[in-house]
């Protein structure tokens, strides 16, 4: 694990030798086992995003010369094999394995750093189907990590809990007539008794709010939190599961999307006047 860290990003990027871009990949991959074996996401995600890297600079030590790499295609006059299956036989990488790899090679410089905010935003995790995918424009363009609540489903929550607060939001897509703002920072704020609606920003900063969450509800606040469903995570069991969990069926259609989420979505109540580990499968959807 720690050869691995000895790396940046841009020596990854700079490398120029195809064992060396195998070994990193190799690297990262051993360190995304260990680190999802300890329950540990963000660190299995930065593995994840070495291994992705690791793989861009072999796919682009592979393509040919005039596409940007630096491996011949010319045959030999005498063993009719050419220098790049050579190169392949020597790092020992398959002929499917070289052209998936230069796919990802291929993928624009912009295209190819925007993936890993886009995947993170939605709790995915770093590969070369997401990667893929979102080059071809399957995922959605969002490059922030806030997305408004589908007005359906906060109204059958506010029918349900009155709610008072939004904690975590701004002037167009508040949810209550009080919130707090990205400068006021509902993190830094006292929640004190109040009914509290939160959909949190979506990255690795969702822990914190959980956390945030989890002691509100046990200062007296009632805190309705959207969120993915990600019970393989830390966060999940540190937080999600001090409270009432209501996973909900289907997958939600944002306000800002025509597609839905690539992901399940639930509900976490916590509150003090509610015991901790109860799970609803909720059946809710938008009304025709």
């Amino acid at each position: 694990m720690s050869d691995l860290q000895e790396y940046k990003t841009a020596q990854i990027a700079a490398i120029t030798d195809i064992k060396e871009a195998v070994h990193v990949k190799n690297m990262a991959d051993a360190a995304a086992v260990f680190y999802k074996a300890q329950d540990a996401w963000a660190e299995a995600q930065k593995a994840q995003e070495y291994r992705l890297r690791a793989i861009r600079a072999a796919g682009t030590i592979l393509l040919p010369p005039a596409q940007g790499g630096q491996t011949e295609r010319i045959e030999r006059q005498h063993s009719g094999d050419s220098k790049y299956l050579q190169t392949l036989e020597d790092a020992g990488i398959s002929h499917g394995t070289a052209q998936t790899w230069q796919k990802v090679a291929r993928v624009p410089e912009d295209k190819f750093e925007s993936y890993f905010a886009e995947a993170e935003y939605w709790m995915d995790d770093f590969s070369i189907a997401g990667l893929l995918r979102f080059s071809g424009d399957w995922y959605g363009k969002s490059n922030v990590t806030e997305w408004e609540t589908p007005q359906w489903l906060f109204d059958a929550l506010d029918s349900e809990f009155s709610i008072e607060l939004d904690v975590c939001a701004n002037e167009h897509n508040a949810k209550c007539p009080r919130y707090f703002t990205p400068e006021q920072d509902g993190l830094k704020q006292d929640w004190g008794s109040s009914t509290c609606w939160m959909n949190p920003p979506y990255g690795r900063e969702i822990k914190v709010w959980m956390q945030k969450a989890k002691e509100a509800s046990k200062a007296g606040a009632t805190v309705i939190c959207l969120v993915p469903a990600r019970p393989d995570t830390e966060w999940w069991w540190e937080n999600a599961i001090a409270g009432e969990v209501r996973f909900i069926r289907g997958r939600l259609k944002w306000p800002e999307s025509d597609t839905a989420a690539p992901f399940p979505s639930a509900v976490i109540v916590l509150s003090p006047n509610l015991g901790s580990g109860k799970v609803v499968w909720w059946d809710v959807q938008e009304k025709a």
